[in-house]
């Protein structure tokens, strides 16, 4: 059989013409940090008594701390499963519509002071900034600080924590005695405390970074105030990140407990539906407050919760079955924005619903829109599914580049024609770059359904240089018996001994070829005379 300048055997169509002589195929608002100089001695602690109380930061500043950059903008994230297991397309929660953590120290340090006149000022300044924010509860109930405190205060109002933690210090070094106050104290701590998580949420969220804000959560679990959110949220989303998703439930569920306005609550569900498992989730919808009418405060984001199901059910976990309003309400969605992973989410949704003319509607919408190789996968998957073999086998063929579970479909697409018994005909281009991207990949399966496909038409040198591949690259039953076979049509008599030795004890069926009564096997369709036709057609 003649090979081409790649040393590629060349393998010919069923029923196509002999080759002539010499012929082969051609071959991916941060502010300026201000430093200040450490306070020294107590003394110049207690001067600094003269900033105000009023220096109070604003919201998203509640230890004086800058706030952290924003989060850039990302994508929908795509979680690619294996196998017949579909891709999960989530998005990103958006909280950008939710106050920070709003920064109630010099509130409470009035209120503390029972100067009443400051406190309800603070509280109207406060309610300017934060329409939803409500005064707390325990105003009246706290406690005045000692008068000799007052310099510390200012000293945590004005966000110098350092300054604070340095002044404290040094009076406990001239007074060892002396404590400062418990709301001081566990004011300060939780500042630091939110202040170092801020900090680790600022970096890169690899592995090490998720684990050492997990570590310190756990070390002091009681400096997380439950009013910051923020920080809840952080903590929260490590916890999910590094297995421990029940921790992550029970903070995400304290967000719900408490006081949080509605733009948090909502915030926390999307959060809590991106990091945890959706079962977990549900437990977390089934705690929203509802109307007279009976909606659901958490309907401004039903859209998510519909996303999140689908999600979940295309990777086999528990969740509520979307409800035909939900469905079509997104559906809707989908149709109107131009974002492919929606409409492929919904391709993947009803192709695993087995619903696959639905499937391949929105499969071909979302190619049409510039969806990626991952939904042209499940395009060319609902095509076979279809029954439309050579459709997906072209789609397979133009995407595998992109995706790597393409380009294996595209070789056990033709594959499975290749290796029937009476092989049908393939046009001798398809054989070609069959025979490319099968050379290209090293694949055993490939190289098997060429050889069979050259064995059954009775064009046994190609075969055998096939089979030669094919074993070479996955050393199967089938693929040894076949080489065995190849080289006894070919009375190749020594080296069709030592491949059955070879296997002997390891493949029974190639064993059994030396107990056959005929050599050569039952008689293959290529070699069969066909029968004269009848005179007169």
């Amino acid at each position: 059989m003649p090979a081409d300048r790649a040393g590629r055997p060349e393998l010919l169509s069923r029923d196509a013409p002999p080759p002539r002589a010499g012929r082969g195929p051609d071959a991916l608002s941060v502010m300026p940090e201000i430093v200040i100089p450490r306070i020294l001695p107590l003394l110049a602690a207690l001067v600094l008594g003269a900033a105000a109380p009023a220096l109070a930061q604003g919201a998203g500043q509640g230890t004086g701390q800058a706030a952290g950059p924003p989060p850039e903008a990302q994508g929908p994230r795509v979680v690619y499963g294996d196998g017949t297991r579909a891709p999960a397309i989530m998005v990103d929660p958006e909280t950008s519509r939710v106050p920070g953590m709003v920064d109630e120290s010099a509130l409470r340090y009035y209120a503390s002071q029972k100067q009443t006149a400051r406190m309800k000022a603070e509280i109207a300044r406060l309610k300017r900034l934060y329409p939803g924010w409500t005064e707390p509860p325990d105003l009246d109930s706290l406690q005045p600080s000692p008068p000799e405190e007052a310099p510390l205060w200012d000293l945590f109002t004005a966000g110098r924590l350092q300054d604070l933690r340095a002044a404290i210090t040094a009076r406990h070094s001239l007074d060892p005695a002396w404590q400062p106050s418990e709301e001081l104290g566990r004011k300060l701590r939780r500042a630091e405390f939110r202040a170092s998580i801020q900090a680790l949420a600022g970096k890169a969220s690899d592995t090490r970074t998720l684990e050492e804000v997990v570590a310190l959560y756990r070390a002091d679990p009681g400096a997380l105030d439950p009013a910051d959110v923020e920080s809840i949220w952080t903590i929260a989303d490590s916890l999910a990140a590094t297995g421990a998703s029940e921790d992550a439930f029970n903070l995400y569920k304290s967000v719900l407990d408490g006081a949080a306005d509605a733009g948090a609550r909502l915030a926390t569900i999307q959060k809590a539906m991106a990091h945890i498992k959706m079962e977990q989730a549900e437990r977390l919808i089934a705690m929203g407050r509802q109307d007279p009418a009976g909606n659901s405060e958490f309907d401004p984001i039903r859209l998510d919760i519909t996303r999140a199901r689908i999600a979940a059910f295309l990777h086999d976990e528990p969740a509520q079955t979307p409800t035909l309003a939900d469905l079509t309400a997104f559906q809707a969605y989908a149709r109107k924005v131009a974002e492919p992973s929606q409409t492929g989410l919904l391709g993947w949704y009803a192709y695993k619903r087995r619903q696959f003319r639905e499937a391949l509607e929105w499969f071909k919408q979302a190619i049409a829109r510039g969806g990626d190789a991952m939904v042209a996968h499940g395009l060319a998957h609902t095509l076979r599914e279809l029954n439309m073999m050579r459709e997906a086998e072209e789609v397979a063929y133009a995407w595998r580049e992109r995706f790597v579970g393409n380009e294996l479909l595209f070789i056990d697409l033709l594959e499975r024609k290749l290796t029937l018994a009476n092989p049908p005909f393939i046009e001798p281009v398809r054989i070609e770059r069959y025979a490319r991207v099968v050379n290209a990949t090293a694949s055993g399966e490939g190289a098997q359904g060429l050889a069979w496909y050259a064995y059954n038409s009775c064009q046994f040198d190609a075969a055998l240089e096939w089979f030669q591949r094919a074993v070479a690259w996955m050393p199967s039953e089938s693929t040894v018996f076949g080489y065995a076979l190849t080289l006894q049509r070919l009375k190749r008599q020594r080296p069709y001994l030592e491949v059955v030795n070879r296997y002997d004890g390891l493949f029974p069926k190639v064993v059994d070829l030396l107990f056959r009564e005929s050599q050569g096997g039952p008689p293959l369709p290529c070699a069969v005379q066909a029968a004269p036709a009848p005179a007169g057609r």
